[in-house]
C-alpha cells in the first residue's frame, strides 16, 4: 500500500508523543516495528489459508494437466504402434509377394536353362554329325584313292 501523507502525518505526531513519553531511542525503536498501514491491509492467517487453498487448487490443476498430458502420450504411443504394427503387415505381405515373383522367375529361368540346354545339345549332336559327315566325305576319296593304288599295286605284282 502506498503510504499517504495524511498516514505520514499521523506516525510523525505519534512519534513525537512516544518521543515525550518514552524518550527519542525507545520511540523510533517502537515506531520501526510498526508498519505504516492499516492493519486491515495486513495479512492474517485466514488471509494465508486463502491464499495456500489457491494454490493448492493450481496444483491440482496443473497435476489433472499433466495426467491429461500423459493419457494424450499414451493415446499417440498406442496409434504409433498400430501404424508400425500395420507396417510391418504390409512389409510382410509386400516381402511374401516379392518372394513369391522372385520363385516365379527362378522357375522360369531353369525352365529357359533346361529349353537351352536341351537345345545346345541337339545342336551339338548335329554338328556332331556333320563333322563327322564331313570328315567321311573328306576321307571316302582318300581311301578310294589308297584302294586304287592297292589295286594296281597288286594288279602290278601279280603281272609280274
Amino acid at each position: 500500500m502506498v503510504v499517504t501523507p495524511k498516514i505520514e502525518l499521523e506516525r510523525m505526531e505519534l512519534t513525537s508523543q512516544l518521543e515525550e513519553t518514552l524518550g527519542t531511542d525507545t520511540a523510533r525503536t517502537l515506531m520501526a516495528h510498526i508498519p505504516p498501514v492499516n492493519i486491515e491491509q495486513l495479512a492474517t492467517k485466514d488471509d494465508l489459508i486463502m491464499v495456500k487453498k489457491d494454490i493448492d487448487k493450481d496444483i491440482d490443476m496443473v497435476k489433472k494437466d499433466i495426467d491429461m498430458v500423459r493419457k494424450d502420450i499414451d493415446i499417440v504411443r498406442n496409434e504409433v504402434k498400430m501404424v508400425e504394427t500395420r507396417l510391418n503387415n504390409k512389409i510382410d505381405t509386400k516381402t511374401a509377394e516379392l518372394d513369391t515373383k522372385i520363385d516365379r522367375l527362378n522357375t522360369k529361368m531353369d525352365a529357359g536353362f533346361k529349353e537351352i540346354r536341351s537345345e545346345m545339345v541337339l545342336e551339338f549332336a548335329q554338328q556332331s554329325k556333320k563333322i563327322f559327315v564331313i570328315g567321311l566325305s573328306l576321307a571316302l576319296p582318300t581311301w578310294i584313292a589308297l584302294i586304287g593304288v592297292l589295286i594296281t599295286l597288286v594288279i602290278t605284282i601279280i603281272s609280274l
